[in-house]
């Protein structure tokens, strides 16, 4: 995002709780980490443009909205040996340190990154895995306790314009038991955690999800799970969020109230 804070109350207005920015040391990014209790949503801007991006800066020169996706590590060098030994174009281990600053006192994040090959993650705009070095400290008391009930990410859905190609990358990704090809989407299973369908373009605009200036392949909406949705829409209502309700019962955003990002909200 262009403006974190601008973002930070837009996102409050959507009902998370949203807990201070931090600065990754090592990098000249910023984030805002919005917790939940398995997982969580980043919201990244640049903090200090002559340092290393990660894509970041070429990302917003085409607009604001979703944009990476980090998978879970247990352990990042394992991931990195396992990735060498299957022949995938995979980066050793960079740590980062990430201090976010509360009031009484501050946060001293560690993690180890893995950055992966452009063509392993089609329709997801950048992806990395990531293990969390001191996962305890990111999650302080009242951090998870959404007013809009959200608990956990569902579904991540990207774009892409080649099956075959994708469904391909991803199989030498994380197996072929774990790619489901269909007709019009591939479906991705990670056997904890949110999972990951593939679509055409013709089916993101019949969405309403369709980015064209992205490209095409592109990572292109999100469903987060929430305790009720009703609370959800009750909420949304009061404070002046827009959104539709679809056919499945989820609520989609208007992606002008979520900073450009096409997020939809299920019952969980």
């Amino acid at each position: 995002m262009h403006d974190l804070d601008q973002t930070s109350q837009q996102y409050r207005k959507l009902g998370f709780v949203v807990p201070p920015s931090g600065k990754h040391q090592e990098w000249g990014t910023e984030n805002l980490c919005i917790m939940f209790p398995g997982d969580y949503l980043e919201i990244r801007g640049i903090g200090d443009p002559n340092k290393f991006l990660a894509g970041v800066d070429k990302f917003l020169a085409k607009g604001e909205g979703l944009y990476s996706v980090a998978f879970n590590a247990a352990s990042a060098q394992e991931s990195y040996q396992a990735g060498l030994a299957a022949g995938l174009e995979i980066e050793p281990p960079r740590h980062l340190n990430r201090k976010l600053v509360l009031e009484d006192r501050t946060l001293d994040l560690h993690f180890e990154t893995v950055m992966l090959g452009h063509d392993l993650y089609p329709g997801l705009t950048h992806a990395n895995l990531c293990q969390h070095l001191t996962a305890d400290t990111l999650r302080q008391p009242g951090w998870t306790d959404h007013p809009n009930g959200v608990v956990a990410f569902g579904r991540l859905v990207g774009v892409v314009s080649d099956f075959d190609a994708a469904a391909a990358a991803y199989t030498r990704l994380i197996g072929a038991e774990n790619v489901t090809r269909g007709d019009d989407h591939i479906l991705l299973d990670f056997g904890a955690g949110a999972d990951i369908e593939l679509i055409g373009p013709a089916e993101a605009q019949r969405r309403g999800d369709a980015q064209p200036q992205l490209g095409d392949a592109y990572l292109a909406s999100a469903t987060l799970l929430v305790k009720d949705a009703a609370t959800t829409a009750a909420l949304f209502e009061a404070g002046g969020v827009r959104f539709t309700r679809q056919p499945g019962g989820e609520l989609k955003v208007d992606p002008a109230d979520a900073s450009g990002a096409h997020l939809y909200f299920k019952q969980a």
